[in-house]
């Protein structure tokens, strides 16, 4: 029963957030909507901010990384912005709130799992110094983060495959060269 009372309520919240922003929607309007009293808001989140964040972590673990470990950082990337897009005015309104921590935090969040996941894949059979692996997982997550977080500051206009075939390109462009493989290795 509290996860269906979560969700009423994250898609109370995403309809609202459709009409008007964030920090005009109250616990008062969302008990309302979902014919719930706020105690029992107040039961499952300490705040809308709670519920913001309990719908970034819910829904994109689905959404982006889905059920199968062997998918491509690729085909996370596209979940991602298939996401996004399909949930555009929460996350727009998310973006233009004071509390961009949240869009903030969930994006890095799934970035690391996804550049983990990548340089997993691409230092198969090489030993990687933890500090080199981390100064790596952090240079790309924050370039992958910077880049989406413009992707949603500019309107999410941009072609998300467009996106994805150049963030490949800076990844994968040949292996002896690559640059990630390169600092691996020293």
């Amino acid at each position: 029963m509290s996860t269906i009372t979560k969700r009423a309520l994250a898609e109370a919240l995403k309809k609202m957030m459709e009409k008007k922003p964030l920090s005009k929607i109250t616990v008062t309007d969302l008990a309302e909507a979902c014919g719930i009293n706020r105690h029992t808001f107040y039961y499952h989140f300490r705040d809308i901010y709670d519920l913001v964040e309990w719908i970034y972590c819910s829904e994109v673990e689905r959404a982006i990384m889905g059920d199968d470990p062997a998918d491509s950082w690729e085909e996370r990337f596209r979940r991602f912005f298939t996401y996004a897009r399909e949930n555009k005015k929460f996350i727009m309104s998310t973006y233009a709130c004071v509390q961009k921590d949240y869009l903030l935090r969930f994006m890095y969040t799934y970035i690391v799992k996804i550049i983990s996941n990548i340089l997993d894949e691409m230092a198969e059979g090489i030993t990687v110094a933890p500090e080199k692996r981390k100064f790596i997982t952090d240079f790309y997550t924050y370039a992958f983060e910077g880049i989406i977080f413009s992707w949603v500051r500019d309107g999410m206009e941009q072609d998300p495959e467009e996106l994805i075939k150049m963030l490949g390109a800076i990844i994968t462009r040949g292996n002896e060269e690559n640059s990630l493989l390169r600092i691996l290795e020293t």
